[in-house]
């Protein structure tokens, strides 16, 4: 065996044993991944169903069937979906033919295998022989080949559920596993050992040629490198603080932190989107697509997410900016570069791994049932807006730097010296020519140092105080527009709309709080709620206080002396509840009024609405079916029912729904009836509040004389009649035969007691006689008592009464 060929045999078998550890590295961190997603799901569900847990008898199977879930979840980052087939005895699928696919990235279990992946590569490499660049891309790809193999091998199984007449299976191959498997292990393994390459001692550099397309795609990697570094340092920001939130307003936080850290780069990737301005769109079956944005009602402080882009923004500017050399203008001709890249990478992540959708079918015996869909995703639109907002860092690279170099020249060489700490391309050879292009643009003859500051004329310097005169005119005008858009949004608040809304009924503007708050009863209930039923009220409430409830109240059990409105049904954007305390008739009272945030009034300014109005049932009692008024509303009552709670006193009761005041009550004015009146109190019911009739109707003597005088014409009236019962009359005999009359005469008439509780009224102790002749001319004679129960009417001043 010569030499060369014991060197190639050796070079092979530590390219084989190199990319055999890479991969089984790899393999491992991926299994952890998958095993670390289980226990986060594990959690989740066990949260959500508390009861379901695993007996002992089934802990080997159980055992089983994790291992599956976990070899499952281990493929899932490199695969983005996961399919769902459920299908029961008779052919009913419950998913159709192309089964229900969940596409979802786990963004931070595929950066952890990329993380190690990276990390082995570059620790084998140091520790192993140059093998040049060949070498590396020969054994990134054979490590990457075998992952993806072996990801082929855990992915193939799946995962099959058997129950009594239905089967589930679960697996998460994709036609994306083996490329993205492939792809992913071997760009990380190669950036790996290329990073451990350039530093070994004595590696001959290779000098790209001046201005050739290399060094413009390095300077371009550079420049791209900063701007993602520093939104990167925005984006975990942005994502600690929403993780935050999430376990703080989260019911059970041991059991959220894990399912949060699984979704960190997410939520970090989503919060960065919302403070470029952009937005997530929602869309859910059978429902209305909705869009979330900074401006959002349901993320009240999402706009705070502008703060740390727009520092990004501005220090990525700068960091590229002092690299490169003072111009006029702005170079057209690679200005699109960074944008393009911005455009190109966000379209991947938008597009690809961002998105989590959920989509299917449902069929039964070959018949579809319908689609489903749901989905969560960056809108269309967003990779555009990042181009944008790296346009705007190319503008700010070109306008910063001279400015920053003049008006602050030691922050200017400080960033200058950051930058230079940061260049890792430069790295002279023997001959001291650059191997790499420089990141900060070197002087020369025709162009000076990019940061050596200079003496300025007297132009320049009263441009300059006046460019410093403006910055602070407009730092003080954007200072003073946001304490203004603060303060005018503390009184545009919750508490601040319920108070209006509040203090309009207690001004008697009813008006005003119908615009308000729609009060949600019926139309003919509606002149209850009217600026004439407020102005009638004897007393209105006095606001006391209005706090904001912490927790949601208990809504009161339903009744009809409870309020009229139903709890207000949650839409999805932020609510709260606030307390209302008033006073009304000496006593204090209190009602829970439900908030709700809608669209802002341009872009800044919060605006509330109240949902469930301040409206309350109530009733009134009368001893008579006669019209009375209500503050400003008369209205007839019905029938007098005598079967009531109140035992021996009849009422008739008239419900209505108001706003809380007190209200007079009054019945109809006659000369038959004096009236006693008590007002109704519309507001939180207590027994003590309630009347046991508001209007009872006393019978005057005018009444009573009235009530005989028609009894006795109507006694008049039947004692005209010939017939042996006249109708309706109040006494009657038994006339045998054929064509008998019967003469009446009235001996005596009865004494007329009128009721006191209703329109009624009794005659007794009255007598009439009667004189009955037949064909044969005997006569008889007889007599009856007059006993009878009787109703009477009032029109006006006439009195009819009928007898029963």
């Amino acid at each position: 065996m010569t030499p060369t060929s014991t060197l190639t045999s050796a070079v092979d078998k530590n390219l084989i044993t190199t990319s055999a550890l890479h991969a089984g590295a790899c393999a491992v961190a991926a299994l952890f991944s998958g095993a670390g997603l289980s226990s986060a799901l594990a959690l989740l569900l066990s949260d959500l169903a508390p009861g379901n847990q695993p007996s002992a008898s089934n802990a080997a199977s159980g055992f089983e069937l994790l291992w599956q879930f976990v070899l499952l979840l281990t493929a899932l980052p490199f695969s983005g979906q996961l399919r769902l087939g459920v299908e029961s005895v008779g052919g009913f699928s419950l998913t159709g033919g192309s089964g229900l696919t969940l596409g979802l990235w786990p963004l931070a279990s595929l950066a952890f295998v990329l993380a190690v992946s990276l990390a082995t590569a570059y620790g084998l490499e140091r520790r192993g022989a140059d093998r040049g660049r060949r070498g590396r891309l020969g054994a990134a790809a054979v490590s990457s080949g075998t992952f993806a193999v072996l990801l082929l091998c855990v992915a193939a199984p799946g995962l099959r559920l058997d129950t009594p007449g239905a089967a589930a299976t679960v697996t998460a191959l994709s036609p994306a596993l083996a490329p993205v498997a492939f792809t992913s292990i071997f760009l990380s393994g190669w950036l790996g050992r290329s990073l451990a390459a350039r530093g070994r001692p004595g590696r001959a550099p290779q000098t790209p040629l001046p201005g050739s397309r290399s060094r413009e795609l390095r300077l371009l990697g550079a420049e791209l490198g900063i701007y993602t570094a520093t939104l990167a340092v925005a984006g975990s920001l942005l994502g600690i603080i929403a993780m935050i939130l999430g376990v703080a307003q989260s019911e059970s936080p041991l059991t959220s932190v894990p399912v949060l850290l699984a979704a960190a780069p997410h939520l970090a990737l989503t919060t960065l989107i919302l403070g470029h301005l952009g937005a997530i769109a929602v869309s859910i079956p059978f429902g209305p697509s909705t869009v979330a944005s900074v401006f959002s009602p349901e993320l009240p402080y999402a706009w705070l997410a502008l703060l740390p882009v727009v520092a990004a923004t501005v220090a990525s500017a700068v960091l590229i900016g002092v690299g490169r050399p003072e111009t006029r203008f702005p170079q057209w001709s690679s200005l699109w570069r960074l944008p393009a890249a911005a455009l190109l990478v966000w379209t991947i992540l938008t597009s690809m791994l961002l998105p989590v959708v959920l989509t299917g079918s449902a069929s039964a015996l070959g018949f579809s049932l319908g689609d489903l869909t749901i989905s969560v995703r960056p809108s269309f639109w967003t990779p555009a807006l990042f181009a944008i907002w790296a346009l705007a860092v190319e503008l700010l690279a070109w306008a910063l730097p001279p400015r920053l170099r003049i008006i602050a020249p030691r922050l200017h060489s400080r960033t200058v010296s950051l930058l230079a700490r940061l260049d890792r391309e430069r790295a002279p050879a023997a001959d001291g020519s650059e191997t790499r292009p420089p990141l900060i643009a070197q002087p020369t003859a025709s162009t000076p140092p990019a940061w050596t500051a200079r003496q300025l004329g007297a132009p320049a310097r009263r441009r300059l105080r006046r460019a410093g005169a403006a910055l602070a005119i407009a730092a003080i005008i954007i200072a003073a527009t946001a304490t203004a858009v603060t303060a005018v949004n503390g009184h545009r608040g919750a508490i601040a709309e319920a108070r209006r809304y509040v203090q309009a009924i207690a001004d008697g503007n009813a008006s005003l709080a119908g615009e308000l708050v729609d009060p949600n009863i019926e139309s003919a209930q509606r002149q209850y709620v009217s600026d004439e039923m407020l102005a009638a009220a004897t007393e209105r409430i006095t606001v006391l206080d209005i706090v904001e409830l912490e927790t949601a109240t208990t809504p009161a059990a339903d009744g009809w002396l409870t309020p009229s409105t139903p709890a207000a049904v949650g839409s999805g954007r932020e609510t709260k509840n606030v307390q209302v305390t008033y006073r009304l008739g000496g006593t204090t009272e209190t009602a829970v009024l439900v908030a709700e945030r809608v669209d802002n009034e341009f872009l800044v300014l919060e605006h509330w609405r109240i949902l469930t109005p301040l409206v309350f049932a109530s009733a009134v009692g009368t001893s008579h079916a006669m019209d009375l008024t209500i503050g400003a509303v008369t209205v007839t009552p019905g029938p007098v029912d005598s079967r009531t709670w109140e035992g021996s006193q009849p009422v008739s009761w008239v419900q209505f729904d108001a706003y809380p005041a007190i209200y007079p009550v009054t019945g109809t004015i006659s000369e038959f009836y004096s009236t006693s009146n008590q007002p109704v109190r519309v507001g939180t019911i207590a027994d003590d509040h309630v009347a046991t009739r508001n209007v009872v109707y006393t019978p005057t003597e005018a009444l009573q004389s009235a009530v005989e005088s028609a009894v006795t014409a109507k006694i008049d009236e039947c004692a005209s009649s010939t017939a042996a019962a006249p109708v309706g009359c109040p006494f009657s005999t038994y006339a045998s035969g054929a064509n008998r009359s019967v003469n009446w005469s009235i001996a005596t008439y009865p004494t007329v007691t009128v009721s006191d509780t209703s329109d009624s009224f009794e005659i007794e102790g009255g007598l009439a006689t009667y004189i009955s002749a037949g064909e044969s001319g005997r006569t008889t004679k007889g007599s009856d008592t007059i006993w009878e129960q009787g109703t009477f009417t009032i029109d006006g001043e006439k009195v009819t009464v009928e007898f029963r």
